[in-house]
């Protein structure tokens, strides 16, 4: 998948262009995450794969595409909804982690989509406000959407610049919220109004879910290895969220609670890896739960490789979503390191230098 060509300036989609920084590095010949050997350099904000004069060297040994957080939500802080500005300034923040690109599936009253790109802000894909029914989400964080204006409401968000719908299909039950006619209807309207949807699914009616046509499934604790193949053939991605589902339960939960959390992450231990071997790909999100460094090191933990796991923060996650990584033209977003975080996710925490459109931010 190439790069999103649709130029925007709020946080809907991806810009196709970055500010010409005049700034000329080199980066560390050793590309992650597979550690191939190539001289890279940048100008212009680009990559090139020519000599670039008066370049200077970044510091580190490796260099990684800017990471993704392919399942953010940038708008809340401690569980309570923020304003645009400070959600902005959470946005920026990742940044200096060397998180430059975040998908954000999830807003109240969609004040992602007011999110203005500007240079050194990370590349921001915004699905606005989540799309439930009354009863099936958290009321303090969204305005309940019923079956028959499900699709009107999508739509909505398109028109405002979502290049992505947030459909919560299951809640606290296998019961969906919308039936699966709802559903397949939702996806329809928004492919042909060329925007995606990604689909909170953590029970076992994600099967009917991904039957429905969604592009990822975000949380899917409950997948089997017959929905993964399905997902495997569409195309269809995984978004995991360990880290949210893995978080130590309260000395005060119920023996039921405790037994559920186990059976969840059984079934994530028995099919991470298989989905990843069937060709699913694996994006990793942060949901609400720690950082993206914490992610990677659960998707390691859970049966990835530290290779596997770095791609679904990076390269994967980056086609997915229809951005390039380090090539030839492409915008030159980068993270290097002293150390080889294959070998000890840690060092992913300790970036010796990011660059943002060609713009060293940290």
């Amino acid at each position: 998948m190439g790069e999103v060509q649709r130029a925007v300036t709020k946080g809907g989609a991806v810009p196709s262009s970055v500010a010409q920084s005049q700034e000329r590095w080199r980066i560390p010949s050793t590309l992650l995450p597979e550690g191939e050997g190539q001289d890279v350099w940048i100008a212009d904000g680009r990559f090139s794969l020519a000599p670039v004069d008066r370049a200077e060297a970044l510091p580190g040994r490796f260099a990684l595409p800017g990471l993704v957080d392919a399942h953010a939500h940038v708008a809340l802080a401690d569980w309570k909804p923020v304003e645009t500005p400070r959600a902005t300034a959470a946005l920026r923040a990742l940044g200096g982690q060397g998180v430059l690109l975040v998908r954000d599936v999830g807003a109240p009253h969609s004040v992602t989509l007011d999110i203005v790109h500007e240079a050194g802000l990370p590349r921001l894909i915004a699905a606005g406000r989540w799309l439930a029914p009354r009863g099936r989400f958290f009321e303090s964080f969204h305005d309940p959407v019923q079956p028959d204006a499900l699709i009107s409401a999508a739509l909505a968000e398109v028109a405002r610049g979502a290049r992505w719908i947030k459909v919560v299909a299951d809640w606290a039950t296998d019961e969906l919220s919308y039936d699966p006619d709802s559903l397949r209807g939702l996806v329809e309207a928004v492919h042909r109004a060329g925007a995606r949807v990604a689909a909170h699914a953590q029970w076992t009616g994600v099967r009917d879910v991904v039957a429905a046509g969604v592009d990822s499934i975000e949380h899917g604790c409950s997948l089997d290895a017959a929905t993964v193949d399905v997902m495997a053939a569409r195309g269809v991605a995984w978004t995991p969220t360990l880290t949210a589902f893995n978080r130590p339960l309260r000395a005060d939960a119920s023996p039921e609670r405790r037994e559920r959390q186990r059976v969840l992450l059984d079934n994530y231990q028995t099919l991470l890896a298989p989905a990843a071997a069937r060709g699913v790909t694996i994006l990793a999100g942060t949901d609400t739960a720690g950082t993206l460094v914490d992610e990677i090191r659960h998707l390691i933990a859970f049966g990835l490789t530290p290779v596997q796991a770095l791609r679904a923060a990076t390269t994967d996650a980056r086609a997915f979503l229809g951005v390039t990584s380090i090539g030839a033209g492409a915008p030159a977003d980068v993270v290097t390191f002293e150390e080889d975080p294959r070998e000890d996710s840690a060092a992913l925490t300790r970036p010796a230098a990011v660059v943002l459109g060609g713009m060293r931010i940290a």
